[in-house]
């Protein structure tokens, strides 16, 4: 059994769920793990949260990694049982990316398959363990950490030759897999945990090869062996609002015959078209809102069967696009693939419908799933609670009070009509508790529950309505909705069953405008140098150590010389005896000492104190410069022993004040990340936004934010929104007009163009422009209360050290960039691009 060096404080719990915005079942997770922690038990056996899928496990994580840290405790392993897990959790961890979760005092250091960079920085780094130092989050894939076959030669895109390279030594930093294997408190955290259980050997033994001092385990499927120490079930997550309520849909006799599957498939898009409508006019009314279209995820049985699916949805009578569909399975698991998976909940994916086979069971998070339709027989309860978790996620964070946007249809097999007779139903849905005494598995309800929604409704719950009498042919729209239900109310869960003869109804959608690239730039890319920034502190350098320095503690050094101690012998004539008293000590030469071995030994003396990097350029300067320099300013002619002991401490003293003064220059570290920018060729527009006729100056009155306005004759893209009239308007036609541009393009936060200024703070640019000399205008439009604002200022500067970083970035060594901050009144009084330069006199512009 074993224990952390952690302590429970209530007091920090309290604060980073403040800090990270976490839902009372998190908190209370974060206190039941913490707890749990400071008392015994065995590393290697997973303490197991075993939430609902949706409800927050990864929230869970990044709070308990932060407590971790603030306690102490900065080495934390994340294993994830998938590639696509495995990329989204560097995100959430990753400062800068899309998916990163706010609330983190100092950014973790991710160390993934990818990149072993910041593990090799701080493997020269001096220090560890202090408040002010980053968590370090290995985030690797369990397949990674299985031992490779000894016999295997791999190469390293390879899975063997992945788990090669985690356990192969680096001149510079030693074998990753050693390091952590050998750590004291490596806390380990397995994603999506019943993947690990005792059947899965190979998986459970790479966990406790690590030698972790503890392990967790998340997951949304625990099992009876689990050693669960905190539960928050689905039927809870219902109750309480935080996900979405699910209704199982299916066709009285189920779906047979030879065109079973496309009856199946034109149902499903049927429910997708509702609620897009649904989507749209609860965006049309909540223009606030980030915009979210809803998504259908087809299961499929295997790959030729997702092949097929997807070729079908392609065509015309469902999509009638190749984008608008996404495979992903075995076979379908590109780094493209990936990407369009990873963007799929950005307002420019073009992705519909995402068919898969198992691929997508766990750790998948999207807001988008409204409809499911799965194809195959639901073949084990963990199968069926991870693949409807996949649409449990609230599309805007809340519930909206709209039954058709809070609730996740799924269109069944007909497997779906016998597991809701199984007796094991409500283990399966994880809806134990959810039910009343008596009901049976057709009349899954909640008990009442009132809640408020983010518009400040009541979002009622009751039992599910009666199906309403068969009348001709009841559409399944009012089957969903009874005549007498008002759309605010939503059962916690229910079933809808169709007669053969039903069909369902569709509604007239409003189709958004879509926006291309301008023809003349199709297939125009650029890398925008997005940056994030971390405290650091650098690896001291014995080069830092000046002259003056080193002279001064040289001439600190003694030579004491050797003592003798001294007694004499006295006579005792009454007892006869002989004895010796302790008298006045002497003092003689210390031994000789060739200068060689006094070099020697200081430079061994000092690598072994280790506050020095064993580097080779830090051995030549003691060698080379810092020890002759010290022995040649020592104020001893001759060394001696006693010289030799004196100079070796007078030395350590000055290594050791080197090095605290160089400890306490906290510096910032700017990491770059390239974005390929635009993002999609084309983009959507809100629904019921058109492109507004460009204006004059006269018209500027008529001017409107967030309109969309063109076309414009240089823009990439003939549409741009814009948030002021002469800080990015005028700005716009000044470089549409000017004919020393050749393009540009007006820059949206969901892109991910952003500057950090600080470590918790960056902005968005307003534009990129190229001109025909091949610089890239990074532009920012202010008003001109900016001139003197501190922030602003930094702003500036961060972008400065930005630019000038880009000459020795990789990716960006054969570019130019420039920087300019357009202030209104600049703007206004420029006649051209050419006239604001000169009037805002640029930053910085890179001229080779």
């Amino acid at each position: 059994m074993a224990a952390l060096p952690l302590s429970l404080d209530q007091g920090m719990i309290d604060q980073i769920a403040k800090e990270f915005s976490l839902r009372d079942p998190n908190k209370e997770g974060l206190r039941q793990l913490i707890f749990h922690l400071t008392g015994n038990f065995d590393p290697l056996e997973p303490l197991v949260a075993n939430m609902a899928t949706g409800a927050g496990k990864t929230y869970l994580m990044a709070a308990a990694i932060e407590y971790f840290r603030r306690q102490g405790l900065h080495n934390i392993m994340v294993v994830t049982p998938t590639l696509v897990v495995q990329d989204k959790t560097v995100q959430n961890f990753s400062q800068g990316s899309r998916r990163y979760l706010e609330g983190f005092q100092i950014a973790p250091d991710v160390v993934s398959p990818q990149s072993y960079d910041a593990w090799r920085i701080k493997q020269a780094s001096l220090f560890s363990g202090n408040e002010t130092e980053p968590s370090m989050v290995f985030v690797f894939n369990v397949q990674q950490l299985i031992t490779p076959k000894k016999t295997t030669t791999s190469a390293e895109g390879t899975m063997d030759g992945q788990r090669t390279k985690i356990r192969t030594f680096q001149e510079d930093s030693g074998a990753l897999y050693d390091y952590l294997t050998g750590l004291d408190n490596l806390i380990v955290i397995a994603d999506e945990s019943h993947l690990y259980g005792s059947s899965a050997k190979a998986f459970r033994q790479a966990l406790q090869d690590l030698k972790p001092a503890a392990t967790i385990g998340l997951t949304a499927s625990a099992t009876k062996d689990d050693n669960v120490i905190y539960q928050y079930p689905l039927y809870k997550a219902i109750e309480d609002g935080y996900v979405k309520s699910p209704v199982l849909v299916y066709r009285k006799s189920g779906y047979k015959g030879a065109q079973a599957e496309e009856r199946q498939l034109r149902d499903a898009m049927s429910l997708l078209r509702n609620k897009e409508h649904a989507y749209q006019a609860y965006l049309a009314d909540h223009p606030e809102k980030k915009t979210i279209s809803p998504a259908l995820f087809i299961v499929c049985t295997k790959v030729d069967h997702a092949n097929e699916t997807a070729q079908l949805l392609r065509g015309p009578g469902y999509c009638d696009s190749n984008e608008a569909v996404l495979q992903i399975d075995n076979q379908h698991n590109d780094g493209h693939t990936r990407k369009l998976l990873d963007e799929l909940d950005t307002p420019s994916s073009p992705v519909r419908v995402v068919v898969s086979v198992d691929k997508l069971k766990e750790g998948w998070d999207t807001k988008r799933i409204a409809v499911m339709c799965t194809l195959r027989a639901m073949a084990s309860t963990v199968l069926t609670q991870q693949t409807m978790g996949r649409g449990l996620r609230l599309p805007f964070g809340k519930r909206t009070g709209k039954t058709r946007i809070d609730q996740l249809d799924i269109l069944a097999h007909t497997s779906f009509e016998e597991l809701l007779n199984d007796e094991d139903v409500l283990q399966t849905f994880g809806l134990e508790g959810a039910v009343k005494d008596g009901l049976s598995g057709k009349e899954l309800v909640a008990p009442e529950l009132s809640t408020t929604t983010s518009d400040g409704e009541n979002d009622v719950h009751q039992k599910a309505s009666p199906e309403p009498e068969e009348s001709d042919a009841p559409s399944l729209d009012e089957k969903l909705f009874p005549s007498g239900q008002d759309e605010g109310e939503t059962s916690t869960v229910g079933t809808v069953e169709l007669d053969d003869d039903s069909e369902i109804s569709e509604e007239e959608l409003l189709i958004p405008v879509t926006v291309k690239i301008n023809p003349k730039f199709a297939g125009t890319t650029f890398l925008f140098p997005s940056s994030a920034m971390s405290e650091t502190i650098a690896p001291f350098r014995l080069k830092t150590i000046q002259k003056e320095d080193i002279e001064r503690a040289a001439k600190r050094i003694t030579d004491s010389g050797d003592i003798l101690h001294r007694k004499r012998i006295v006579i005792s004539a009454d007892d006869q005896e002989i004895t010796t008293e302790r008298v006045e000590d002497a003092t003689v030469a210390s031994s000789l000492i060739h200068p060689e071995l006094v070099l020697k030994q200081l430079t061994k003396r000092v690598l072994g104190l280790r506050q020095v990097t064993y580097t080779e350029d830090n051995v030549k300067q003691l060698k080379m410069r810092i020890i002759p320099a010290f022995m040649s300013y020592a104020p001893v002619s001759i060394w001696t022993e006693k010289a030799m002991d004196s100079a070796v401490l007078e030395l350590e003293r000055l290594l050791r004040e080197s090095v605290t003064k160089h400890a306490q220059n906290i510096q910032t570290d700017t990491t770059i990340t390239p974005i390929e920018l635009p993002i999609d060729q084309f983009f959507t527009l809100p629904v019921g936004e058109k492109m507004v006729a460009l204006l004059s100056e006269e018209k500027r009155t008529d001017f409107e934010l967030r309109k969309f306005y063109g076309p414009w004759e240089k823009g990439l893209f003939p549409a741009a929104a814009f948030d002021s009239w002469s800080g990015e308007y005028l700005l716009a036609t000044k470089l549409n007009y000017s004919e020393n541009i050749e393009w540009w393009k007006r820059l949206y936060k969901n892109e991910g163009a952003s500057i950090a200024y600080s470590t918790r703070d960056n902005y968005f640019p307003d534009f990129v422009a190229r001109d025909k000399d091949g610089i890239y205008w990074i532009i920012e439009g202010k008003s001109d209360q900016g001139r003197d604002d501190e922030i602003v200022k930094k702003k500036r500067d961060a972008a400065v050290e930005l630019v000038n970083e880009l000459v020795s970035t990789p990716g960006f060594e054969d570019t130019r960039w420039g920087y300019l901050i357009a202030y209104e009144s600049d703007v206004r009084k420029s006649d051209s691009w050419e006239d604001l330069k000169i009037k805002a006199q640029p930053t910085v512009m890179l001229d080779y």
